[in-house]
């Protein structure tokens, strides 16, 4: 049975907030039981360690009370949580044509907003344990067909890495059904990686002269890391200046 309490509640969730669960959990704990709008503040601007990440979330919350016709001045923090999300992995251009990766912790986080005097704040939940990624199927020996069109993919280059996307470790599966339609499944660095498109535009251009059907499938899970990349690919990054091979 939903209480009042329950009814009245303003709740922000983020996925993926670029902040480290540590820092998003130590935020939280001491904004715990403030009033909204003095918490937001604390966030933002008071001495010490602030947590802008979590500031935004409140300003979201804010602005769905004020929606809901709840005064933000009524409002406390009475609950939330942050557990560790999968960290994401970019390329970092240093000078004279080095690089390497970078990894920016995420946290999923939530922020639970409540009246006052309807209920006492409740404690941050603890981390939870992290989910286990989904196991990978087992890899099973591709066709001649399908080894076709995983060697048409080598001519996809990843315009950040300048690297093919097999050698990078992007390309997990190519199947093709019974019915002849080809399924790519790839991964990149991350889900929030901005070059989808760009890869779908460079495989129909490399496969427009086969003559396949196909489609690309997206798979963020397990997410993508560096020992994904095969040794050609690794002697390729070397020789354009990466560091962290």
């Amino acid at each position: 049975m939903t209480t009042l309490a329950e009814a009245t509640d303003i709740t922000v969730r983020e996925s993926q907030l670029r902040v480290a669960e540590a820092e998003a959990s130590a935020a939280l704990e001491r904004v715990m039981g403030e009033p909204a709008v003095e918490a937001r503040a604390q966030l933002r601007f008071a001495p010490g360690l602030t947590c802008e990440q979590l500031a935004r979330m409140l300003d979201k919350a804010l602005v769905r009370a004020q929606e809901r016709g709840l005064a933000a001045d009524a409002l406390v923090v009475s609950g939330g949580s942050a557990v560790a999300a999968e960290d994401i992995v970019r390329v970092r251009r240093k000078a004279h044509g080095i690089a390497d990766w970078i990894r920016s912790a995420t946290s999923d986080v939530t922020i639970v907003l409540r009246p006052k005097g309807l209920a006492a704040a409740e404690p941050v939940a603890p981390p939870a344990e992290k989910p286990a990624a989904a196991p990978t199927r087992p890899r099973v020996p591709e066709t001649e067909a399908e080894l076709a069109v995983r060697e048409a993919l080598y001519d996809v280059i990843d315009p950040d890495l300048g690297v093919n996307i097999v050698d990078l470790g992007f390309v997990r599966r190519v199947e093709i059904a019974v019915d002849g339609v080809a399924t790519i499944t790839m991964t990149l660095t991350s889900a929030a990686c901005p070059l989808t498109v760009v890869m779908e535009s460079q495989i129909r251009t490399v496969l427009a002269e086969m003559d396949t059907e196909y489609v690309v499938q997206w798979e963020w899970l397990p997410s993508w890391r560096p020992h994904d990349i095969s040794e050609d690919g690794r002697d390729q990054l070397r020789a354009i200046g990466f560091t962290a091979f």
